[in-house]
């Protein structure tokens, strides 16, 4: 058993879905994230509370299936990020996690 886990921007939240959807994923969870890159932004910290104009609105993803399942939703997820290219600035973010234990 394996952990799927996408990121995505909230502009390809809909392109996600069709990928689960075509790769035959019968259950999975989303939900919304904030994100900040703090490399180009740096905040102030004098004062406690975020500012909203600097975070991106994406979407995780997570699922728990089988390793073939997870083979081919990273393979999709490959080829949607090479077939945007240059008019993608952010790139679908996939990635497969190991589950050794579960109760």
């Amino acid at each position: 058993m394996k952990l799927l886990i996408i990121l995505s921007v909230e502009e390809y939240t809909n392109d996600v879905r069709k990928i689960l959807a075509r790769q035959k994923v019968p259950i999975y969870s989303e939900t919304e994230v904030h994100g900040f890159r703090t490399e180009a932004y740096q905040p102030d910290i004098t004062n406690w509370f975020a500012h909203d104009e600097h975070g991106v609105y994406s979407t995780l993803f997570f699922s728990f299936q089988d390793e073939e399942s997870v083979k081919r939703v990273l393979d999709e997820v490959k080829s949607y990020n090479v077939e945007k290219g240059e008019e993608q600035s952010n790139p679908l973010h996939a990635y497969s996690l190991e589950v050794d234990k579960a109760v």
